[in-house]
């Protein structure tokens, strides 16, 4: 019996000897997974890692806005048929560029005959009875023929071709159509042998010297604008030179569904490079405003959303969504959003920093939890 009994014993030490070493090399295994997980964001935030203070600088305050160009409508001629004719020539196609009196579409026109020869048979009338016998009826005549050459104005007849027309005695077959302005035909309503009535369109010529940006601001920005303030324009696909305007309108209602108002910009456009329709970006200049600044290279961007990478005074790493604008350089970017305390922002590493910092709970919940299996 009392062998039994020593052997019993010596097993049960045995067998608590063994689960001792297995129950500490399982904690010492998670240990050394939670361990490692550390070491590893710690290792990557040493290497690979490299921040830079935050500064706070005044930074121009700006009202930004999108939009696109547009044609200014006080620049922009319709070309319409004053008499009812046939279109026989036309020297006008989209796109073309012409001059002030230049000659577009000639238009074959009865009404045009007759309103022609009515005024060389006033003007012949006119002449017959500017004598002394019949100077009351020289007076009745002269304001026939005023009439005439009134009524051929009306219809669009310029003062030099009326000239021609008394020089020559006989009527023109065709009324001719010119530019009233410098400009590039921007539409063509009818083609050769339409026929027009009065009032129809012909066309029509915009000068393009000057545009209008219109844009959009929300009315939170709204009293930050006034008429006359400079505005900074990009134009998508021309970025490389930055343009400048004067705003002109700022529009009394806005849009209740966006809560966004109108902004109308005179946009000089002497060379000619800046086309209707083009989208563009542009700000107003409002004032100073001390800002949080970092360089260009420590905003990430994910998506739609813009983020930085902050180190704070303990050592550990926070990622913190931000809204940007401009610095006074090209090479930082001013915070217009809440950071906090923090001084520190990674401006090389980000990226794996952020992934890390995604990842690692997860591993070391992982390590947790294995530990405290039996």
């Amino acid at each position: 019996m009392k062998k039994i009994i020593a052997i019993a014993a010596v097993v049960g030490v045995g067998l608590g000897v063994m689960g001792s070493k297995l129950l500490g090399g399982e904690q010492s295994s998670a240990q050394d997974t939670s361990s490692t997980n550390k070491s590893h964001v710690s290792g990557l935030a040493e290497d690979l890692v490299k921040t830079e203070s935050i500064t706070q600088q005044e930074v121009q305050e700006v009202v930004a806005m999108t939009g696109k160009l547009s044609i200014d409508s006080l620049r922009l001629q319709q070309l319409s048929a004053r008499v009812p004719g046939r279109v026989d020539r036309l020297a006008m196609i989209e796109g073309q560029a012409v001059k002030v009196g230049q000659p577009i579409a000639w238009i074959y026109s009865p009404e045009f005959i007759s309103a022609q020869n009515e005024f060389l048979l006033a003007k012949r009338t006119a002449k017959t009875l500017n004598t002394d016998a019949t100077q009351d009826l020289y007076e009745d005549a002269k304001a026939t023929l005023e009439g005439a050459r009134n009524k051929l104005r009306i219809l669009g007849v310029s003062p030099a071709d009326i000239v021609a027309l008394e020089g020559r005695g006989a009527a023109s077959e065709y009324l001719t159509v010119v530019s009233a302005i410098n400009g590039v035909v921007t539409k063509r309503n009818v083609d050769v042998g339409g026929y027009l009535n009065t009032g129809d369109s012909l066309g029509s010529v915009a000068d393009l010297s000057s545009l209008w940006f219109l844009g959009n601001v929300f009315e939170s920005d709204l009293p930050k604008l006034k008429i006359g303030q400079t505005v900074d324009i990009q134009v998508l696909g021309l970025e490389r030179e930055q343009r400048q305007g004067k705003i002109s309108f700022i529009s009394p209602t806005f849009d209740p569904q966006t809560h966004a108002v109108s902004i109308r910009v005179d946009l000089p456009n002497a060379k000619g490079e800046l086309k209707p329709d083009m989208f563009a970006k542009a700000q107003v200049t409002v004032g100073l405003k001390k800002l949080p600044v970092v360089p260009r290279m420590a905003v990430v961007q994910d998506g739609a959303q813009s983020f930085v990478i902050v180190k704070e005074s303990t050592g550990n790493y926070r990622r913190i969504p931000v809204n940007v604008v401009p610095g006074n350089d090209n090479d930082h970017l001013a915070i217009t959003t809440e950071i906090g305390s923090a001084d520190q922002v990674v401006v090389e590493g980000g990226v794996l920093v952020d992934r890390s910092l995604v990842n690692a709970p997860k591993a070391v919940g992982a390590a947790s939890t294995s530990a405290g299996k039996p």
